[in-house]
């Protein structure tokens, strides 16, 4: 080999060398992280069941890393305190946000003000789980089916009350979803809370209401409350018995989902450790069994499904939030 040639296949090495190093450089980063604890942003308050589930995942974590996890608790404003968090926070993998998909589906187009945009501020990090919306009624109820409820709701437009939690959450959007796919028009009657609702509903003042499992179990098991449908996708283990609304009116399908995501600028190959983590830990059968309990189911994915789940939530809850005439306020 003459001299140019050898000088050009140095080069050539030099330069694939090069090409490679910042590869190698993140996955040795990867394979190192975390060296520190690990915070995970919460905007719920401490003992709800998101709160509990991300304790519990967080041991498993914990005990996987060799570090410490820690549940920092900022609830309020319908999930928009902890996003800011997460958004003022830092981009080292040190802090990660187990947010409510209302913060970021609902809560930029009902609430003025929201400064963020997950498109622009956000990365997915994986699907968590999931908490199905249930039709209860009290025990004592005349209505034995969705489809009986529905039929008096259209029988008496504006005369059937349904209770959710408040004004734009998801249990009032995921009613208000119902009454359009089914051409029933509901009077609905916000509270400041599920418990509110629920004593509203046993006490007879409003017929029907909207939330997930784990808020009217109790209840259900005691006789109190009847279920008449779920609004899952599937039938979930736990809740079998229960008719899916969907089999009556098409399209109604609503729930209370959680996910992981980090703020932009993470390292994507810790960002894939961690999905990688996460959703071994989520799939964890004494996982699986405490996630049951809190009335969620997991359902880990990658961020690519994470990122088409939240684009389809965004279109389905702004089509209502459309046809109810909800600004941001």
């Amino acid at each position: 080999m003459d001299r140019l040639n050898l000088r050009r296949s140095f080069l050539a090495l030099a330069v694939s060398m090069v090409a490679v190093m910042p590869a190698a450089q993140a996955q040795s980063a990867a394979s190192k992280w975390p060296s520190q604890p690990v915070r995970f942003v919460v905007p719920f308050p401490a003992g709800s069941a998101p709160d509990v589930l991300i304790r519990f995942v967080g041991v498993k974590l914990s005990q996987k890393w060799g570090q410490a996890v820690v549940v920092d608790n900022k609830p309020g404003g319908s999930g928009v305190i902890g996003m800011n968090t997460l958004l003022t926070g830092p981009t080292d993998g040190t802090t990660f946000g187990f947010v409510q998909g209302s913060a970021i589906s609902v809560a930029p187009s009902t609430i003025k003000g929201v400064s963020y945009d997950f498109n622009r501020d956000f990365v997915p990090v994986t699907l968590a789980a999931v908490a199905p919306f249930v039709l209860a009624v009290a025990g004592d109820s005349p209505y034995k089916t969705l489809g009986e409820f529905i039929a008096a709701a259209k029988a008496r437009p504006q005369g059937i009350e349904v209770a959710d939690n408040g004004r734009g959450t998801a249990p009032h959007l995921a009613s208000a979803l119902l009454g359009l796919n089914s051409g029933a028009q509901f009077l609905e009657v916000h509270y400041p809370g599920g418990a509110q609702a629920m004593q509203a509903t046993l006490a007879g003042q409003t017929q029907m209401m909207v939330e997930t499992y784990n808020v009217v179990a109790g209840n259900v098991q005691a006789g109190k409350m009847r279920i008449l449908a779920s609004m899952s996708d599937r039938v979930e283990p736990g809740l079998d018995q229960l008719p899916l609304a969907r089999s009556t009116v098409p399209g109604a399908v609503a729930f209370g989902w959680f996910a992981v995501i980090a703020k932009k600028g993470v390292d994507p190959a810790i960002l894939a450790r961690l999905n990688k983590d996460m959703g071994e830990a989520l799939l964890l059968p004494d996982v699986v069994a405490k996630s049951r309990e809190l009335g969620t189911y997991p359902r880990p994915g990658t961020p690519e499904q994470l990122a088409k789940y939240i684009e389809d939530d965004r279109k389905t809850w702004q089509g209502v939030l459309d046809k109810l005439n909800i600004k941001p306020e």
